[in-house]
């Protein structure tokens, strides 16, 4: 449907066009004045080659020469392409004998010498500039047309490309961490009944999340902060009491919609390279909602056997969440990454209001 569509928008200005110049003249000559219906003539023997002039330009030679980087002979093609079509009309004003029906229609116009000069029909010239002048065009408009598509068409590979790292990040996020989340639970069990009732209804909220309401462009932002929160509490069941983690989340937030699963990453980061069992860790994550923008803050100490492991693994990963971003928000949105004194720290400003 969206084919056809998408086709039907492509000709049919095209149609409309020509439909508009071809009933033209009936309109403006009065077909009882044999002068002006001499000009008639004239007007459709001149429309017949601009017509041949732009369509064969427009759809064969441009696509074949030009976008395929074949400039030299695209012009070579193109000047050939115009003596042939001053040559066609030189022709076929002799075979239809349009002195004799300018003579017999438009006895007071100056009729120039037989044969004309050089026996060329006295339309040659103003043929030669409309050829140019409409292959320019033809090159020009095919061009656009070209540009356009291939904008609309990069648009539709960022977005599909989009979503695939979404619905990546998403499975990425599903098979180790739920894995972790029921062993921690199974083993709560035993220990703290009530506990881990609370830890199967988080893990069930985070499931529903990424299943039913994270497959949307955008979300609301209380969504996107309660789930950010129950992951966190789902993480902090792992942790021991050699890590120190800090967690302010806001609790009251604007009624506004911010694409889902923006934060996790980060987070995930954290908890993958800022937890060492061996060692003091800290983890120190911060989410507001201001006046016009979120700010996120993610600070975590790197421990010394991950440090050259976050180095490796983080550059792919960083660079997927920043493209994300920029598809997301362009140039609106803040990120700053800084890794010094074997701290990693994450500062992210995105703006409240985008469009949807």
């Amino acid at each position: 449907m969206s084919i056809n569509r998408t086709r039907l928008e492509r000709i049919l200005p095209h149609v409309l066009g020509i439909s508009i110049i071809i009933l033209l003249p009936l309109f403006g000559f009065d077909r009882d004045n044999s002068r002006f219906r001499f000009w008639m003539y004239s007007y459709y023997y001149q429309l017949a080659f601009m017509l041949i002039a732009f369509y064969v330009n427009f759809l064969v030679i441009v696509p074949r020469m030009y976008f395929s980087k074949k400039r030299i002979w695209f012009f070579l093609i193109l000047a050939l392409f115009a003596i042939l079509l001053l040559a066609s009309s030189q022709f076929f004003y002799n075979l239809f004998d349009m002195d004799a029906l300018r003579a017999e229609n438009a006895p007071g116009l100056r009729r120039p010498p037989s044969g004309g000069i050089f026996n060329l029909h006295p339309k040659i010239i103003d043929t030669f500039f409309l050829i140019l002048l409409v292959l320019g065009f033809s090159t020009g408009m095919a061009i656009m047309q070209r540009q356009k598509h291939n904008e609309t068409k990069h648009k539709e590979i960022e977005k599909a490309r989009m979503d695939t790292e979404l619905a990546f990040l998403k499975n990425q996020i599903s098979p180790h961490f739920f894995f972790n989340s029921l062993n921690n639970i199974y083993a709560l069990i035993a220990i703290d009944g009530p506990q881990a009732q609370q830890a199967v209804e988080k893990l069930s909220a985070l499931m529903r999340y990424l299943i039913y309401e994270s497959d949307t462009k955008m979300i609301d932002l209380r969504k996107e902060f309660e789930f950010t929160r129950n992951y966190i509490d789902l993480m902090r069941q792992r942790l021991t009491s050699k890590v120190k983690l800090d967690v302010d989340i806001m609790l009251n937030v604007p009624d506004v919609k911010i694409p889902p699963l923006i934060f996790i990453p980060f987070i995930e980061n954290a908890f993958k390279h800022g937890v060492s069992y061996r060692e003091p860790s800290h983890i120190k994550i911060g989410l507001k909602a201001e006046k016009d923008s979120i700010v996120f803050e993610c600070i975590n100490r790197i421990a010394q056997q991950k440090e050259q492991d976050a180095k490796r693994e983080g550059g792919v990963g960083i660079q997927n969440i920043q493209k994300r971003l920029e598809l997301i928000y362009g140039e609106a949105a803040e990120l700053s990454m800084l890794t010094e004194n074997s701290t990693f720290s994450v500062h992210l400003v995105l703006p409240i209001a985008i469009e949807a």
